[in-house]
C-alpha cells in the first residue's frame, strides 16, 4: 500500500441505467451497508468515494481508492450526463430486472459511454432488485447473453435491500481498472 494517503490507484468509475434502475440504492448501500426506501431523483449526478483492496493479476493486494460518480438516469439530464464521464475508467450499468424497460435502454448507455470518452472502458452489467423473485421479468440467461453480444467486461445480480453482490460488484470494477 501506498504511503500517500492510504491507497495505491484512483480510478474514476461510473454508475449508469435508466432512472428508477437502483444506482443510488446500491451506491448507498455500497457506502453505508444500508437501505433506504425513500427514491430520490438524482438531479444531474452525485459523488462518492470509498476504498477497496483487489488483488492484482500478479497476486499482490493493492488498495483502490474509488471516485464513484452516480449519474441521473432521467433521459430529461441527457444533456449534461457527457461532460460527467470525462476520465472514467470504469462503469457499473444498473438495470431493474422486474422493468423492461430499463433493459431496453441498456444499448443507449453502452452508446453513451463509448461516444462520451471515444473509448471502450470496463462496464460491468448489473442485474438490480434480484430480490423481487415474484416480479423478475428478465432471466439471468438473458442477461448473460446481452454480456456476451456486447462484450461486457462482467455481469452480477444485485440487491440494494439485501445487499447480494454489492461489494463484489465494486471490487469486481476495481480490479477492471487495473488491467
Amino acid at each position: 500500500m501506498s504511503s500517500s494517503g492510504g491507497f495505491d490507484y484512483m480510478r474514476k468509475v461510473v454508475m449508469i441505467g435508466a432512472g428508477g434502475s437502483g444506482k443510488t440504492a446500491l451506491v448507498n448501500r455500497f457506502l453505508t451497508h444500508k437501505f433506504s426506501e425513500e427514491y430520490i431523483v438524482t438531479i444531474g449526478s452525485q459523488f462518492a468515494v470509498k476504498t477497496v483492496e483487489v488483488e492484482t493479476a500478479n497476486g499482490r493486494n493493492v488498495v483502490v481508492k474509488l471516485l464513484v460518480w452516480d449519474l441521473a438516469g432521467q433521459q430529461r439530464f441527457d444533456f449534461i450526463r457527457g461532460s460527467y464521464y470525462r476520465g472514467s475508467k470504469g462503469a457499473l450499468l444498473l438495470f431493474d430486472c422486474t422493468r423492461k424497460s430499463t433493459w431496453i435502454e441498456l444499448p443507449k448507455w453502452i452508446q453513451e459511454t463509448e461516444t462520451s470518452l471515444g473509448e471502450r472502458i470496463p462496464i460491468i452489467l448489473l442485474a438490480n432488485k434480484v430480490d423481487l423473485v415474484e416480479n423478475r421479468i428478465i432471466t439471468t440467461e438473458m442477461a448473460l447473453d446481452f454480456v456476451k453480444e456486447n462484450n461486457l467486461s462482467g455481469y452480477l445480480e444485485t440487491s440494494a435491500l439485501s445487499g447480494q453482490n454489492v461489494e463484489q460488484a465494486f471490487y469486481l470494477l476495481a480490479k477492471y481498472t487495473l488491467q
